[in-house]
């Protein structure tokens, strides 16, 4: 549906409003749903009633209602999951659509867990503590989520539409609010203990709250700390067989005059079981799979304070600080890596001195090889992070206030490799004197150890800002109060990527690294207005002007509605638009190397047109060289949404809300897409993107600057549904997308991609919990994730898969309440992609942990 017939079908609607006045305003009531949308109707405004600050509006309000939908967590749903962090909590959201990324070994970024709103990438997703920006991680460019203790949360908010007109930058795919606890006084000691069926994977959390004060302060401290155990790649059966054609013995191939290299052949050592052939030659295969962590270790202490008190009766300060400790050990396997050897000294690495089988007498030797004798690539990842933030708020009057607030953070990464890395010249050096052979039988090799080396990464991630907001009613009439809110921003942010010199210089062996960083100042202006047309119809209108010392200025606005038809029913809408200021990492970040997975489509044409071998058909890696682009544009979106909420009681309702997404000039390349355009005769060079092939068609290296070539759009609808009966409370949360289109690379070609391979359908959380007595409660819940198609397209689909999750607790008064519960209750294995054996689960969108026995404790003293 176009801009133009949307905008004009709101104005209708708008237009329409009055045939539906109604004398006085509705009752609203609350929802009764586990984990309902806040688009429960809320009871009639009374004069003494405190005004609020909803997420969506920076204008208060009486009514908890909103015009944009809301989904609320609370404290006690949080309870219920037997979760130890606030990702594992939102990604099991229905709006989280394709999943979103979680703990993984890999990179100093092991132990970072994001959110990802919509399928639009995390970085799309705005978080907020209390209202207030935190800052991204240097690598992902998203917040983690895991540095915010969970015992300090009191609720999140989840605002299902865009809205950059109100916050700013990011929050194209929607924004989580992260309010934490306030007006809490006592003690209150929690201990989780979750125990895998399968080996590795325990989680231990123990939680200690402490609030206190007195009539005109109160202080609220929450100390955490987290320790998940590492899970082995070998010990689950869905990644304990992951193939490198890079191995111990290796493989070679000679490089002839013009640089390119001939068929590969694998070492005469390598046991014929290891040997695996190809388009390219044969290669001696390796499990890596024996020697990686599939989860990382993590440890983390974390700690936040926070401190609310009045200065006099129309001036309250806030003062917070919080800090996070988190160390994170991972492991893969042997270093793998490439490097020429010299011909005079290739000539002698066979048996007795001899040339190696197959290679040509004369020539440059391509060596690929993984140092086994040197252990596994251990990681240690130490961060430390934390924020600082002073506000204050003043009533200027009865209906006006001002709220200024500056706040502080920084996020600072340490990952030391402290095993099993090597430096190339030195590597090359003990080759070429003798003292080292790679393909001499094993134990006669004779010692590397003089060639090992630590590199070290070192990140940091600044995020300072002041915010100015006064916001209060400028008049009233018989429909109600006109509400103003206005407000300037400053911030400051700044990331910094620093590799030691041996990295940079590419002279660590199957490691590389490289120096970047930058930072910026952005300036922004806003205004919002809460209309009311009649008694039942609000209308906001909404602008924001942004200026950022990079790229420049946007401006962005949004129109919204809510509109009661009757007591019992609503409607609201939004249409506005939005930006995603280009990251700081992708716009400064220095030159790097990593593997992604994805089909080469020019290679898999040419097979199957030759009739040969079609492994080329199957998700690879291959080895990229990107970087930033300071010439970057902003993102851009367009977004519409459309709901109606029905409550005819307290124990009933009902919402569903459809949303329409339009993206422009995304950033990144998708490469399954970039090879689908070659292969229909784009010319990639001309983007900037550079491809290396062999004799033989197959991709060696791509080289691929950041830029601005994906567009998507998007639309769905959303179902809230809360029913209560006698002790029974039932609650449904679907998302159903009707399509996800996309064309990831100039010349692809848009299409739907929904169904695709991690692009799931819809997604749903359902729930029952029974009240037992006033000291028992036992909850299910099943959470539903849609069929969608394996990586290689046309090998069929991936099931539909339902987890269950049961939690029984028993507050046994004074003793405190026990929990207990199972997560996964049937010990069902999520679908696995056998089409793409080296990564056949996808863990952004199921648990790799299996069946979990989570008992729990809590007492208040």
């Amino acid at each position: 549906m176009s801009r133009i017939k949307v905008s004009v079908l709101l104005l209708f609607v708008l237009s329409s409003a009055k045939l539906f006045a109604e004398e006085n305003p509705p009752a609203l009531t609350a929802a009764p749903t586990e984990i309902a949308p806040s688009s429960e109707i809320a009871p009639t405004p009374q004069k003494d009633v405190e005004r609020i600050e909803v997420t969506g509006s920076h204008i208060k309000r009486i009514d908890t209602e909103g015009v944009s939908p809301v989904v609320t967590i609370t404290r006690k749903e949080m309870d219920k999951t037997g979760y130890n962090s606030v990702a594992d909590v939102v990604r099991d959201l229905s709006v989280n659509s394709f999943g979103s990324a979680r703990e993984a070994s890999g990179s100093n970024a092991a132990g970072v867990a994001d959110v990802d709103l919509r399928g639009l990438g995390s970085s799309n997703t705005l978080v907020l503590m209390n209202g207030q920006r935190l800052p991204t991680d240097a690598v992902t460019g998203s917040v983690d989520l895991n540095l915010i203790p969970m015992a300090a949360v009191e609720r999140i908010e989840i605002l299902k539409d865009g809205a950059s007109a109100i916050y700013g930058s990011d929050a194209l795919g929607g924004v989580v609010n992260i309010i934490t606890r306030k007006d809490f006084k006592g003690n209150e000691f929690s201990i989780t203990q979750t125990l895998p069926e399968l080996k590795g994977g325990a989680k231990t959390e123990m939680n200690i709250v402490n609030g206190f004060g007195g009539e005109k302060f109160n202080t609220v401290n929450v100390l955490s700390y987290r320790d998940n155990k590492v899970v082995y790649s070998k010990d689950r059966p869905w990644s304990d067989h992951n193939i490198s054609k890079i191995g111990s013995p290796g493989s070679y191939s000679s490089i002839d005059g013009s640089g390119a290299n001939g068929p590969s052949h694998a070492d005469p050592n390598c046991p014929p079981s290891q040997i695996i052939h190809d388009a390219g030659g044969d290669y001696c295969s390796f499990n890596t799979s024996n020697y990686s962590t599939e989860l990382p270790a993590l440890k983390q202490y974390s700690l936040l304070s926070e401190t609310n008190f009045e200065l006099s009766s129309k001036v309250k300060v806030t003062a917070r600080v919080g800090g996070t400790v988190r160390k994170v050990d991972w492991s893969y396997a042997p270093a793998p890596g490439d490097f020429t050897v010299p011909a005079g000294v290739a000539s002698t690495l066979g048996p007795g001195g001899t040339p190696l089988p197959g290679t040509t007498p004369g020539q440059d030797l391509d060596v690929s090889y993984r140092t086994l004798t040197l252990g596994n690539r251990d990681s240690d990842v130490g961060t430390y992070a934390y924020n600082l933030l002073l506000g204050t708020q003043i009533e200027l009057s009865s209906t006006w206030q001002l709220d200024v607030t500056g706040t502080h953070n920084m996020v600072d990464t340490k990952d030391n490799g402290v095993n099993g890395y090597a430096l190339t010249s030195t590597l090359q050096n003990l080759i070429a004197t003798g003292k080292f052979n790679p393909y001499a039988p094993a134990g006669t090799q004779a010692s590397i150890d003089s060639a090992r080396y630590s590199p070290l990464e070192h990140q940091t991630s600044q995020l300072s800002g002041l915010e100015m907001k006064a916001s209060g009613e400028l008049a009233k009439w018989d429909a109600g109060a006109l509400g103003l809110a206005v407000g300037s921003t400053m911030f400051f942010e700044r990331f910094s990527d620093a590799f030691d010199d041996q990295s940079v210089a590419g002279n660590v062996f199957g490691n590389a690294g490289s120096t970047g960083g930058g930072q910026r100042d952005t300036r922004s202006m806003y205004a919002e207005f809460s209309i009311p047309i009649f008694k039942s119809l609000e209308l906001q209108l909404a602008g924001r002007y942004d200026h950022y010392s990079d790229f420049g200025d946007t401006v962005n606005p949004k129109a919204a509605f809510l509109l009661h038809v009757t007591p019992t029913v609503l409607f609201r809408g939004s249409v506005g638009t939005g930006f995603k200021a280009p990251r700081l990492q992708d716009l400064y970040a220095s030159t790097s190397n990593g593997y992604p997975t994805f089909i080469d489509a020019v290679a898999c044409k040419a097979a199957k047109a030759s009739g040969g071998s079609l492994a080329a058909c199957s998700p690879q890696q291959y080895l990229v060289t990107s970087g930033g682009n300071s010439g970057l544009k902003q993102e851009t979106s367009l977004s519409y949404n459309a709901g109606v909420v029905w409550e005819p009681s307290s124990n009933f309702n009902i919402s569903t809300d459809w949303f329409l997404n339009l993206l422009k000039n995304v950033v990144g390349i998708d490469y399954n897409d970039a090879m689908i355009a070659a292969s229909k005769g784009a010319n990639l060079a001309n983007y900037g993107v550079i491809v290396t092939r062999n004799s033989a068609g197959l991709i060696q290296s791509i080289q691929a600057p950041l830029q601005n070539l994906s567009t998507q759009e998007e639309s769905g609808i959303d179902l809230n549904v809360g029913y209560k009966i006698h002790r029974f409370k039932i609650s449904t949360d679907h998302s159903q997308m009707f399509y996800f289109r996309e064309e990831g690379f100039p010349g692809a070609g848009e299409r739907n991609k929904l169904g695709e391979n991690g692009r799931p359908a819809w997604r749903n959380t359902s729930a029952v919990a029974y009240t037992i007595d006033n000291q028992q409660e036992v909850s299910l819940a099943g959470l539903t994730t849609a069929s969608q198609g394996k990586s290689v397209v046309g090998d069929g689909d991936l099931p539909t898969y339902t987890e269950f999750d049961a939690v029984y607790s028993y507050k046994a008064l004074k003793a405190g309440t026990f929990s207990l519960g199972i997560k996964n209750l049937l010990g069902t294995t999520p679908p696995l992609d056998d089409s793409s054996p080296n990564s056949q689960l996808n863990t952004s969108i199921y648990d790799q942990i299996g069946r979990q026995l989570v008992a729990g404790y809590k007492v208040s003293f």
